[in-house]
């Protein structure tokens, strides 16, 4: 059994189940650290997966499953930690709170390869052994490793914003680093945020997510501005807490985006705008 470690970026998700999490742990055509290249298919499509212990811990117990699929670019395993035990709870906060220094590695056994030549980056043929079948055994969260382009996608947090219901627009992943901005607008007379950010690639400001304070708007109001938005809500935690009966549903209903909302972006700037929309 051998062992191939990426570098990860993390997210925040809000849909699903509290423990969920998407890590992209392999990228195609790409020469990685330990001179492999991994061709499209190498993975089998829907196959279940453990997820290890901190640093591939085989002689403890596993800390979460996943679902493991795949396209033309990436495979990425589809999980979820075991937060009813103390190993896995422990291990999803770190992974949550190491946010883009967290590095994923899987544990497989190769049943297909060849040497071949590979195109480096200076046009130069590189000597490369392809992966073009492998079995994973397990995924585990690692300190350091070998991968390229790789990143934790989401992480279901285990409890909305305190204060504030939240629609997600897109992805925080799609943004620039250090780009977001939070601005004011309006909506029938009642004031909501807008977080907005640069795209990568892109020095366009773009909307990623809104924010309805709770004493303002109420859960039914936020989530139908945010269902108009073709967004995804969540209620605010005192709200989700004080309407659990009637409120648990909206705080799970999604849209079609079916995206969240982000949780870690930290506004490096506030702009007041006040805006009808």
């Amino acid at each position: 059994m051998k062992t191939k470690t990426f570098r990860a970026a993390m997210e925040i998700k809000a849909d699903g189940q509290p423990g969920e999490f998407r890590a992209v742990f392999s990228t195609f055509n790409m020469v990685d650290k330990d001179g492999d290249v991994t061709l499209p298919g190498a993975f089998q499509d829907d196959a279940a997966v453990r997820i290890s212990y901190w640093g591939h811990r085989w002689q403890d117990l596993p800390v979460g499953r996943g679902v493991i699929h795949q396209d033309e670019k990436q495979a990425w395993v589809d999980g979820r930690f075991f937060l009813d035990t103390l190993a896995g709870k422990e291990t999803y906060q770190t992974v949550k709170n190491l946010g883009e220094l967290q590095e994923w590695s899987y544990g497989y056994d190769v049943l297909n390869s060849e040497q071949g030549k590979f195109d480096g980056p200076d046009g130069d043929p590189l000597d490369v052994r392809f992966l073009k079948e492998l079995e994973v055994a397990e995924v585990s969260p690692v300190m350091l490793g070998a991968g390229i382009d790789t990143r934790t996608e989401a992480i279901k947090g285990v409890k909305p914003f305190p204060n504030e219901h939240a629609c997600r627009l897109r992805q925080p992943g799609d943004f620039q680093a250090d780009s977001f901005r939070r601005t004011q607008r309006k909506h029938k007379g009642k004031i909501y945020s807008v977080i907005m950010g640069k795209l990568k690639h892109d020095d366009t400001m773009t909307e990623q997510a809104y924010r309805y304070a709770d004493d303002v708007w109420t859960a039914a109001e936020a989530r139908s501005h945010c269902k108009d938005h073709e967004g995804s809500f969540e209620a605010a935690t005192r709200k989700a807490e004080e309407d659990h009966g009637q409120e648990s549903q909206d705080v799970t209903e999604t849209t079609p985006r079916s995206q969240t909302p982000s949780v870690q972006v930290v506004a490096s700037q506030i702009e007041i705008e006040q805006m009808e929309d």
